[in-house]
């Protein structure tokens, strides 16, 4: 009697992220919804991956920012044709307009190899954050290229891509919402670009409107339980988990 021998494939083990969120707010003691005050907000988040593979990549972000509100309103806006792939980029917006800076860390590998992180295919970028001529949209600017002298604006494929984020008013703060461009998520055909962190600092800046000074961020009730976090939602199996930290308060 002949034994056949079929060979099944194994599939790609799941992808299960997990998350971190950190925050820092200075400049907002003692305010109050009525009396608001402009506070400089530092905020990072990580995505790891539960089996030690490559996170999946991460293909909407919800921030929340507890006791937080934004004037997007009060200041200068840079147009979408600027900070597209074909224009001038974010020098050539208004300077009060630039928000805050950042990084953003990927590891990169194939798709279907959720182990791999490919050291030849290193992308970190420079974040820019500016606002938008669009009332409560502001732009995330990144910017790569391969062989940058600054290591982390040193990206394999060259990036240069502005995401129009969403701010909206909550029960408890303020949210920004954004999609991931499937060109940041899979630069190549069969190829993953994960987040793994990112760092970003929103500067206190402020401007006039009707008679009044405004920060770009305000806090409304800085304390210790002023908490942020954030809904992250993975490519594979459309997961979407929550990462929450209670920021620290300057």
């Amino acid at each position: 009697m002949a034994l056949t021998m079929t060979s099944i494939a194994s599939a790609a083990p799941a992808q299960v992220n997990k998350y971190g969120v950190t925050g820092t707010i200075t400049g907002g003691k003692k305010a109050t919804k009525k009396a608001p005050k402009p506070i400089q907000l530092k905020f990072a988040y990580t995505v790891d991956e539960e089996s030690g593979f490559r996170p999946s990549v991460v293909t909407k972000y919800s921030i929340n920012f507890g006791g937080l509100q934004v004037n997007t309103s009060a200041f200068p806006g840079c147009a979408a044709s600027v900070v597209s792939p074909t224009g001038p980029g974010p020098s050539s917006c208004p300077k009060k307009s630039l928000v805050g800076t950042g990084t953003v860390h990927n590891a990169t590998g194939s798709s279907d190899d959720p182990t791999e992180r490919n050291p030849g295919l290193l992308c970190n970028l420079r974040l820019t954050t500016v606002n938008s001529t669009k009332k409560n949209h502001m732009w995330l600017y990144l910017f790569g290229k391969k062989d940058n002298p600054d290591i982390e604006a040193r990206c394999a494929l060259p990036v240069n891509q502005a995401i129009d984020a969403t701010f909206k008013k909550t029960k408890t703060g303020t949210s920004l919402t954004f999609g991931v461009p499937d060109l940041l998520l899979h630069p190549i055909n069969g190829l993953d670009n994960s987040v793994i962190l990112v760092g970003s600092t929103i500067k206190k800046v402020t401007a006039k409107k009707g008679g009044k000074t405004l920060g770009y961020f305000e806090s409304t009730g800085c304390n210790a339980k002023t908490n942020i976090f954030v809904d992250f939602t993975q490519e594979v199996g459309g997961l979407t988990k929550r990462a929450t930290n209670s920021a620290t308060c300057k």
